[in-house]
C-alpha cells in the first residue's frame, strides 16, 4: 500500500522539491562524511560495506528512514500526494555507491540537472561592455533589495568574477597588471575551462574595441580584463544564446581561482618578458640529452603562435579594422613576446591538456602526463605567447600561403636554435628577385605586399629546393622527421597551386598537426623510434571504440560496486572483438586484480584444455604473489577446507593446483556424474581463490569454438557469478558463426545472457573517421594527408578492422603502398588503389596472397594449418625430422610476416583465425587428409618411443590420425595400432570428465577396426564398444547407447561381458524419462541374472516385514550393519544396481511395489555383503517402514545415513531418510538444515538431481518451520531460473505454486500474479503438470498449499479439495507436508463445523483429522502445537469452553517453544476469536494484537491485514 514521506526518507527522482527534503540532504552529508574512507578502499566487499552502513544509518533513524520512489507517474507539488513506495534495498544500495563514486564539484551539484537548469532559464541577453562595472553594481543592488533571489539578467562568469574580487579587495580602483594562465586551464591545476558558450559584445559603435574584442590576452591586460578573457573568451564574435554560470557553481570554482590570483601566484613579479631570441639564447640545450626538452618547449610555442594567428584571422573577418588583427609583416621573429613566469610558481606548472584543441578522452590526458611535454628547465614556465604589433591604419593578413610561410620562418628559427631566416638572401640564390616576389604571392624582397598577378613564364615547380639546405639542417642538428617536414611544408606552402600535397593550405591544419605531436609524441614526435621506416607495422590497437570502451569501463566500476558480473561481447569476424576485449585487463590491473584468459579453438586438441589453462594461469598467479611461509600456510588450509580430498580429482585438469596446496592421490573417485562433480570441484576453487585475495577477471574468447564440455562449465560458471562478486566474467563470440545449426546450443545460450547481469556490448565495422586514424597511425603520416586513401580503403574493407590490415599488408606487399627513403614518408597513388580489384571476402584475399609465398613457407604454413590453431614446440620438432626442413626457421619467417604469433618460447599460433583458415583452404580435401595421417603418425611413433606418459602429445597425434580417417589408412596392424590408441585417449578424456571427446576418440578406434575384429581382436572391440556405451549414456545420447549396446550384445561371449552394457541401457532409458522401455530392459536382464522378478514385485505380506523386522531388532546392531563385509560377486553388485532403477521408475509409476524393490535389496545385502546401492537399500526400506507406522523405519535410516558418508549416493539418501523418515524423531529445523546440507553434497558428488531435491525440501521445509518469507521467495525465485535453465522439470510445479501462495500471503489473494513474475508457472500451469504427472504426492502438496491459502485468507474453505482421505489411506510414502496438509484440512472442518451447526460431516472431518495427527504425537517438536490447537477447536466447537481455553494456552506456547512462528500466529488469532465470542475483549484484543505482530514478522503481511480488519 502507499507510504507516506516522513522526515527521515530519501526520496528518489529530480527536482527542487525532491532535494531539498530534509531527508535527502541528510543523505547527502552521511555520503559526504564517508567518502573518504570509499575512495581510500580498494576491496570491493568494502566498499559495499560502507554503502549499507549509509543505508543502515538512515533506518536507525527515528522514525526510520526508507528510501521512496514515487510510482504514480504524475508531477507531484506535495510529499503528501502521489503514490510512494518503498524500493527493494538492493537499489537503496546502488544509489548509495553512486553517491560515493561522485566526484567533487559545485556546490549545487548535489542538486537534479533539472533542478540547476530551472535557475538559468531567464531571457539570455548579450552584455554591454561599456557599462559593465555599473551593470554589476546595479543588478547587484537590485538582488539585495529585492530579497527575493530572482534577476531579471543572469551574471556572466566574468561578472560575477569581478564583482567577487572587488568585494574582497578594499583598494579596488587600482588596476594590477597580471598576466594569467592560458584560456584551456582557467585554474592553473590541469582543469578544462567551463565548456558554456559565452557572451559576447552588443555595443554598436566599436567603443569597447580596445579590452572587450580582444581575442586573445595581451601582455600589457588589467586584472579585471584578463579575468574577463579569462572565463569569456569570444568565440569567432558569435552573437547566439548562449547559457551563464549560475550564482551556486560560481562560489567554489572562484574561491580557487582568486586564491591564486590575490596570493600572488601570478604576481607580476614573478614574470619577466622575453623576445623569441632571449628566449632561444636561454634555452638553447647544452647537449643531445637536453634537445628533447628543447623541442618540448618549442611546440608549445609554435601552437600559442599558431593560435594567436588564428584568433587574429577570426577578429579580421567580423572587423577588418580592429587594431588586434596581426598583419603580414608582423609575422616575424623580432615581433614575438613570451611572458614567462619563474620561482616557485613556475615548479606548479599546468599540464599539457590546458592546450587541447578538443575535448580528449582520458587516454590522451595519460599520454601527456607520461611524456611530460612540460619544460624542464627551473624556473621557465610559458604563460602566454603573442605578437607585439606596430601600428597600421590599414593592417593586412595578407593570403594564407604567404602566412604560412612567414610562420614557417619563425618555426625555422625556433627549432634550428637560432638560425636566421632571411628570405631575401634565400631567393637571391635561387632564382631573381622578380620570381621571388610573385612566387611569394604578394611578397617583395623589401617586405612591402605586392597586388601583381603570378607570371605565366616563371613559376616554381613542386621540386622546387631552394629551401632544402634549410631543412638539411634541421636534421644535422637532430631534430625529429616530423618536425622537419612541419617546417618544410610551411616553407612550401609558398608555392601555391605548385605545391604537393603534402603542403599546409590552413592555418587550422598546422594547429592540429602541433596538436598530435604534443598529445601523442611516441608516435607523431618520434620519442619511440619507428625503425628504418621502410616496414609497415599496423598496430594491435583499438580504434573507435569509445563509447563501448566507456560502457565496459561502467560495468566493471559497477562490478567492483557489486552490481555487475561482467560483459559479453559480439561482434562478426574481424571486428576486433579480442582486442577490445584486453581493456578488461587494464581496468583490472588498476584495480589490484588477477587477469585470466582463455581462447577456444575450433580443432581443440585437448579435452577441457581452454578451462585447465585458465585455472592453472589462475594458481600461478596467486603463487607468485605468496610473499610468507604464513601466507602460503593459509591458503594451503583454505583450500583443503573446502576442496579437501577431492582436489586430486582435478589434478588432471589443474596441475598447478599443487603449487597452492598438498595433493591426496587416495582419494575416493567414486561419484554419480563425475562432470557434474568436476564442474562443482572447480567453480569451488574459484570461489575460493577470489575470496582469500584479489578480485578475479576472467575472459573466455571465441565461444563459437566452444565444445559441449566447456560449453556446460561455462554456464555453471556464470551462474556462480551471480553469487560470487569477486569475479569478472568477460565472454566474446562471433556472431554468424553460432547461428548455424550444429552451434545452436551456443546461440541459444548466448541470447539468453543479453538483459542478464552481463553488460551486452555489440561490435560493429568502423566508420571512414577511424580507418582514417588507423591508417594514419600506421603509416605515420599526418591525418589530413591519409583521408583520401582511407576513403578507398573503407570501401573495399567494409571498415572491418582484420580485412582492413590485411588489405593494407597486400598492398604494401604489391608495391602500391611504398616507403620512400630520399622523402622519408610513405607514398601511394590513389588511382592505382582504388582501381584495384579486391577479393570479396578477406579468407579469400589471404588465400590469393599465400600463394605467393615462397615454397618452403608455403609448406611450413600448412603443415602448421593441419596441426591447428596452436602449433606447439615439440611438434616442430617432430616435423622438421618428417619433414626433413628446418620448420622452426620457416615458422619464424612466417611470424616475421605476421601470419603466426610466438607465444613464449614453446608454442606458436596464428595471428588470426581467418588466417588458420585461409591456410588450411590452400589444400584440397585429399590433400589434407593425407598430411593429417602422416603428421599423426609421426607424433604418436614419438610418443610411443619417448614419452607414453606425454597425454598432450597422444591428443594431438591421435586427434592428427583421427582427422585423416581409417580410408587413407590401408595397413591393417596399424589400424590397430591406431585402435588402440584411440581407447587409450578415449579413457584419458574420461578422467577430465570431458565425455564428448571420450566418445569421439571411441567412436574413431571402433572406424578404425578391421572387418572380422571381433573375432581378431575380441578384447579391443569390447572395450571400445563398452566405453562408447558409458560415454554416449553420460552425454545422454540414447539412440547411440542402444547401438552400442546391441552390437555387444550380439558379439559377447558371456553375460559378465554384456552386463555393464546393459546396465548403461537402462540408466539410459531412465535419464531419458522412457520408464515403460527402461522398466522392461531392467526386468529382463535381472531375469538373465537369475532374479524371479515376478515374485519378488508382488506385494509383502504383513508376516513378512516382521520377521525381516525381527531380525534387524534381535540380530543386528547398527554397528554389525555398518560393518558388514563388503560383497565381491559382480553379478550381485548389478543386481543390487538394477534393482535401484527399477525403485526409481515405480516410484514414478506405482509406489506400491516400493516396499517389496526395498525389501528385497535390503535381503539381499544381508546374503551377499555390502554394495554401493547398499545405502540406498537401508534408506528405502526404512522409508517404507514409517509410512506404515513402523518406527523401527528411523533406525534404519540413521544406518543409511552413515553408510552413504563415503558414497556416491549422499545427497539422495539425506533426502530420502530426512524428508520421509528421521522427521519422526527430529524437530523440522534440523530436518530443513540437513537438506541444505544434501544440496552441496549433491554438488561434491556430481547428483545433481538429488542436489537440486534437496534445496526444494530445504524451501518447502523452512516454509512450513516459519521462516521469513520474504527471504524465502528470493531463494524460490532464484531457484526455479536455475530450474528452467537447466530444464529440470520435476520440481517445478511444486516450487512455483509454493512461490505463488507465498507471494499472496505477502501481498495478498487479489494481488495480480502474471505481472509480478511472468516467467514462473502460474498456478493453472501447475495443476496441468501435476495432471499430466498423475503422481499422488505432488497432488497432495498442491492441495495442501491451496488448504493453507484458504484458510489463512478465510476464502473458498468449502471448495478446496480435501486430502484426508487420500494421507489416511494411503500408503505412499510420508512426508510432514502431507500431515500438516491433513492439520489445515482440520482446521478448516472444526471452522465450519460452528459455522454450519446443523451439518455434522464437517466435524467429522476434523474428528478423523485429529486421530490421524495423534498417530504422530510421538513427534512433540513438530505436531505437538498441531495437536493441541485441534483440540481447542474441537472443545470450542463442542460448546467446552474451559477446556478449550487451556488447549489454546497449551497450543501457543508450544508453537512459540519450537518456534513455529506462523502456526504462533494462527494459535494467537484462533485464541482472540475464542475470546471474543465469550466477549473477553481485552484478552482478545490482546491475542489479536500478538497475532498481528507474528503475521508481519513472518512475512505474511496480507494476513495480518485481514486480522487487523
Amino acid at each position: 500500500m502507499p507510504l507516506t514521506p516522513n522526515e527521515n526518507d530519501v526520496i528518489l527522482g529530480r527536482g527542487k522539491l525532491i532535494s531539498a527534503h530534509p531527508g535527502n540532504v541528510r543523505f547527502r552529508t552521511i555520503v559526504s562524511g564517508k567518502k573518504e574512507t570509499y575512495n581510500q578502499s580498494t576491496d570491493i566487499k568494502a566498499k559495499r560495506k560502507i554503502a549499507i552502513s549509509v543505508i543502515e544509518e538512515i533506518e536507525s533513524l527515528n522514525p526510520p528512514g526508507r528510501f521512496l520512489i514515487d510510482t504514480s507517474g504524475e508531477k507531484v507539488s506535495r510529499f503528501d500526494e502521489g503514490l510512494w513506495v518503498s524500493v527493494e534495498r538492493e537499489k537503496a544500495i546502488e544509489k548509495a555507491l553512486h553517491r560515493l563514486r561522485e566526484k567533487k564539484t559545485a556546490k549545487n551539484n548535489e542538486q537534479p540537472k533539472d533542478a540547476r537548469h530551472e535557475d538559468s532559464k531567464s531571457n539570455e541577453k548579450p552584455i554591454n561592455c561599456k557599462s559593465s562595472s555599473t551593470s554589476l553594481t546595479t543588478t547587484r543592488e537590485v538582488i539585495s533589495a529585492t530579497g527575493t533571489g530572482q534577476i531579471s539578467q543572469p551574471k556572466t562568469f566574468d561578472q560575477k568574477l569581478l564583482e567577487r574580487k572587488r568585494s574582497k579587495s578594499p583598494n579596488n580602483e587600482g588596476k594590477t597588471e597580471i598576466i594569467l594562465p592560458i584560456r584551456g586551464d582557467p585554474f592553473g591545476e590541469g582543469k578544462s575551462a567551463p565548456t558554456n558558450s559565452y557572451p559576447t559584445c552588443s555595443c554598436q559603435d566599436n567603443s569597447c574595441n580596445s579590452e572587450s574584442s580582444n581575442s586573445f590576452i595581451k601582455p600589457t591586460q588589467t586584472l579585471e580584463h584578463n579575468l574577463s578573457m579569462q572565463f569569456n573568451p569570444p568565440l569567432n564574435s558569435t552573437t547566439e544564446n548562449i547559457s551563464l554560470i549560475d550564482d551556486n557553481s560560481f562560489d567554489v570554482e572562484l574561491d580557487a581561482f582568486i586564491s591564486r590570483q590575490l596570493n600572488n601566484d601570478f604576481d607580476v613579479h614573478k614574470q619577466e618578458k622575453l623576445t623569441l631570441d632571449q628566449w632561444i639564447d636561454r634555452s638553447r640545450p647544452k647537449g643531445d640529452s637536453d634537445l628533447m626538452n628543447y623541442i618540448r618547449s618549442a611546440l608549445l610555442i609554435a601552437l600559442k603562435l599558431t593560435d594567436c594567428l588564428i584568433r587574429s584571422k577570426s577578429i579580421a573577418k567580423d572587423d577588418s579594422h580592429s587594431i588586434d588583427i596581426i598583419p603580414l609583416e608582423a609575422i616575424k621573429t623580432a615581433n614575438v613576446i613570451i611572458t614567462m613566469a619563474k620561482g616557485d610558481s613556475a615548479n606548479e606548472g599546468q599540464t599539457i591538456t590546458g592546450f587541447a584543441l578538443d575535448q580528449k578522452c582520458n587516454t590522451t590526458t595519460v599520454d601527456c602526463q607520461k611524456y611530460d611535454l612540460e619544460p624542464k628547465h627551473p624556473g621557465q614556465k610559458i604563460l602566454s605567447v603573442d605578437f607585439s604589433t606596430p601600428a597600421c591604419a590599414y593592417p593586412s593578413l595578407g593570403s594564407a600561403s604567404s602566412c604560412l610561410m612567414a610562420l614557417g620562418g619563425i618555426m625555422y628559427e625556433l627549432f634550428s636554435k637560432g638560425d636566421r631566416f632571411e628570405l631575401k638572401s634565400i631567393l637571391k640564390k635561387t632564382r631573381s628577385v622578380k620570381d621571388i616576389r610573385l612566387s611569394c604571392d604578394g611578397h617583395s624582397d623589401d617586405g612591402s605586399i605586392s597586388t601583381g598577378q603570378r607570371s605565366k613564364k616563371s613559376t616554381p615547380c613542386p621540386g622546387d629546393d631552394r629551401f632544402a639546405h634549410l631543412i638539411m639542417r634541421l636534421g644535422n642538428i637532430g631534430i625529429p622527421h616530423p618536425v622537419i617536414n612541419l617546417v618544410e611544408n610551411l616553407l612550401n606552402s609558398s608555392l601555391g597551386e605548385f605545391s604537393g600535397d603534402d603542403v599546409y593550405r590552413s592555418l587550422d591544419d598546422v594547429r592540429v598537426d602541433l596538436q598530435l605531436m604534443i598529445d601523442d609524441p611516441s608516435r607523431y614526435l618520434g620519442i619511440s623510434e619507428y625503425g628504418s621506416g621502410q616496414r609497415l607495422i599496423i598496430d594491435d590497437k583499438v580504434y573507435g571504440r569509445e563509447e563501448e570502451t566507456a560502457r565496459l569501463r561502467d560495468a566493471y566500476n559497477r562490478f567492483c560496486d557489486g552490481v555487475c558480473n561482467g560483459a559479453l561481447i559480439l561482434g562478426e569476424g574481424g571486428v576486433g572483438k579480442s582486442t577490445f576485449a584486453m581493456n578488461s585487463k587494464k581496468f583490472t590491473i588498476a584495480a589490484n586484480g588477477y587477469f585470466v584468459s582463455g581462447k577456444f579453438d575450433r580443432d581443440a586438441t585437448r579435452p577441457f584444455m581452454v578451462i585447465g589453462d585458465v585455472f592453472n594461469s589462475m594458481c600461478d598467479l596467486f603463487a607468485a604473489d605468496i610473499q610468507s611461509i604464513e601466507q602460503e600456510r593459509k591458503m594451503a588450509e583454505a583450500l583443503t577446507k573446502s576442496l579437501g580430498r577431492d582436489a586430486f580429482l582435478i589434478a588432471n585438469i589443474v596441475p598447478n593446483l599443487s603449487n597452492l596446496m598438498p595433493l591426496y592421490t587416495s582419494c575416493e573417485s567414486s561419484s554419480f556424474d563425475a562432470a557434474s562433480r568436476t564442474r562443482y570441484l572447480l567453480l569451488t576453487l574459484l570461489d575460493t581463490l577470489s575470496k582469500l585475495s584479489k578480485s578475479i577477471t576472467i575472459l573466455l574468447d571465441d565461444l563459437q569454438w566452444i565444445d559441449p564440455a566447456s560449453l556446460t562449465f561455462c554456464r555453471a560458471l556464470f551462474q556462480s557469478t551471480k553469487s560470487n562478486k569477486n569475479v569478472f566474467l568477460v565472454l566474446c563470440s562471433r556472431e554468424s558463426e553460432v547461428q548455424t545449426q550444429d552451434k545452436s546450443e551456443v546461440h541459444d545460450w548466448l541470447q539468453s545472457l543479453s538483459g542478464s547481469t552481463l553488460e551486452t556490448i555489440h561490435l560493429t565495422n568502423l566508420n571512414p573517421e577511424d580507418v582514417n586514424n588507423l591508417v594514419s597511425d600506421s603509416l605515420r603520416t599526418w591525418p589530413r594527408l591519409t583521408r583520401s586513401l582511407s576513403a578507398i580503403l573503407h570501401g573495399k574493407s567494409l571498415g572491418n578492422p582484420f580485412f582492413l590490415r590485411q588489405t593494407m599488408e597486400m598492398l604494401c606487399r604489391g608495391g602500391y603502398l611504398h616507403y620512400s627513403l630520399g622523402e622519408r614518408k610513405w607514398k601511394w597513388d590513389l588511382d592505382e588503389i582504388s582501381d584495384l580489384r579486391l577479393d570479396d571476402n578477406v579468407v579469400s584475399l589471404l588465400t590469393r596472397e599465400m600463394t605467393k609465398l615462397p615454397d618452403e613457407l608455403l609448406v611450413g604454413l600448412k603443415a602448421a594449418s593441419c596441426i591447428g590453431y596452436c602449433i606447439p614446440q615439440t611438434v616442430v620438432d617432430i616435423l622438421s625430422k618428417h619433414l626433413e626442413m628446418d620448420l622452426f626457421g620457416v615458422l619464424t619467417s612466417l611470424v616475421q610476416r605476421s601470419y603466426l604469433a610466438g607465444v613464449g618460447s614453446a608454442l606458436y599460433r596464428f595471428t588470426h583465425d581467418r588466417i588458420y583458415q585461409a591456410a588450411y583452404e590452400l589444400m584440397s580435401e585429399k590433400q589434407r587428409r593425407e598430411d593429417h595421417m602422416k603428421f599423426g603418425l609421426a607424433i604418436c611413433s614419438y610418443v610411443l618411443d619417448n614419452c607414453e606418459n606425454n597425454y598432450d602429445m597422444m591428443f594431438v597425434g591421435v586427434n592428427q590420425i583421427n582427422r585423416g580417417g581409417p580410408e587413407v589408412l590401408a595397413d591393417s596392424c596399424r589400424r590397430v595400432m591406431i585402435s588402440q590408441l584411440n581407447l587409450n585417449a578415449g579413457k584419458r578424456a574420461l578422467l577430465l570428465t570431458d565425455f564428448s571427446s571420450a566418445l569421439s576418440f571411441f567412436g574413431h578406434g571402433i572406424m578404425f577396426l578391421n572387418p572380422g575384429h571381433w573375432d581378431a581382436h575380441y578384447q579391443l572391440s569390447l572395450d571400445l564398444f563398452t566405453s562408447a556405451a558409458e560415454s554416449a549414456c553420460a552425454t545422454s545420447d540414447a539412440a547411440l547407447v542402444k547401438s552400442y549396446s546391441e552390437t555387444i550384445l550380439a558379439h559377447s561371449r558371456s553375460l559378465d561381458d554384456r552386463l555393464p552394457a546393459l546396465c548403461f541401457a537402462v540408466k539410459s532409458l531412465k535419464e531419458s524419462m522412457n520408464l515403460p522401455s527402461c522398466r522392461d530392459c531392467a526386468i529382463e536382464v535381472l531375469t538373465q541374472l537369475g532374479e524371479d522378478v515376478s515374485s519378488v514385485l508382488e506385494i509383502p505380506s504383513q508376516e513378512t516385514i516382521q520377521i525381516t523386522n525381527n531380525l534387524l531388532m534381535s540380530k543386528m546392531t547398527d554397528d554389525s550393519m555398518i560393518k558388514m563385509s563388503p560383497c565381491t560377486q559382480m553379478r550381485a553388485v548389478f543386481v543390487m544396481r538394477l534393482y535401484h532403477e527399477l525403485n526409481y521408475v515405480y516410484y514414478v509409476f506405482d509406489q506400491t511395489r516400493l516396499l517389496a524393490i526395498s525389501l528385497r535389496m535390503v535381503s539381499l545385502t544381508f546374503e551377499i555383503g555390502l554394495t554401493d546401492t547398499s545405502s540406498l537399500a537401508f534408506a528405502n526400506y526404512g522409508v517404507e517402514l514409517i509410512a506404515r507406522g513402523y518406527l523401527i523405519g528411523s533406525r534404519l535410516g540413521t544406518v543409511a545415513l552413515k553408510l552413504a558418508e563415503n558414497s556416491k549416493y549422499i545427497s539422495y539418501v539425506i533426502a530420502a531418510v530426512k524428508q520421509y523418515n528421521l522427521w519422526v524423531i527430529e524437530p523440522l529445523h534440523a530436518i530443513a538444515e540437513s537438506h541444505l546440507v544434501g544440496f552441496y553434497s549433491g554438488k561434491r558428488v556430481g547428483d545433481e538431481f538429488s542436489s537440486s531435491l534437496n534445496f526444494c525440501l530445504h524451501l518447502s521445509t523452512s516454509f512450513h518451520c516459519g521462516k521469513n518469507l520474504i527471504q524465502i521467495k528470493n531463494s524460490l525465485s532464484e531457484y526455479i531460473v536455475q530450474l528452467l535453465e537447466n530444464s529440470q522439470q520435476w520440481f517445478l510445479p511444486q516450487s512455483a505454486m509454493l512461490y505463488w501462495l507465498i507471494v499472496e500471503l505477502i501481498e495478498g489473494p487479489n494481488f495480480d500474479l502474471t505481472e509480478h513474475n511472468p516467467l514462473i508457472l502460474n498456478e493453472n500451469g501447475v495443476m496441468l503438470f501435476a495432471a499430466s504427472a498423475r503422481h499422488l504426492e505432488l497432488d497432495i502438496f498442491i492441495d495442501g498449499c491451496k488448504l493453507m491459502r484458504s484458510f489463512l485468507f478465510r476464502r473458498d474453505m468449502t471448495s478446496c479439495d480435501g486430502v484426508l482421505d487420500r494421507v489416511v489411506n494411503a500408503t505412499c510414502q510420508l512426508r510432514p507436508t502431507m500431515i500438516i496438509a491433513v492439520f489445515f484440512e482440520g482446521l478448516i472442518s472444526f471452522v465450519m463445523a460452528r459455522q454450519t451447526a446443523e451439518n455434522n460431516e464437517w466435524a467429522i472431518k476434523g474428528e478423523i483429522a485429529l486421530a490421524y495427527m495423534k498417530r504422530w504425537e510421538s513427534s512433540k517438536w513438530n505436531f505437538k502445537n498441531k495437536i493441541n490447537l485441534l483440540e481447542a477447536e474441537k472443545m470450542h466447537f463442542l460448546g467446552n469452553f474451559d477446556l478449550a481455553s487451556q488447549f489454546y494456552l497449551q497450543a501457543v506456547e508450544s508453537s512459540e517453544k519450537h518456534k513455529f512462528l506462523h502456526e504462533l500466529a494462527i494459535c494467537l488469532e484462533l485464541q482472540g476469536l475464542f475470546f471474543q465470542v465469550r466477549n473477553l475483549r481485552e484478552k482478545a484484543l490482546t491475542s489479536l494484537n500478538r497475532s498481528v505482530r507474528c503475521y508481519k514478522d513472518w512475512g505474511a503481511n496480507a494476513v495480518a491485514e485481514r486480522v487487523e480488519r
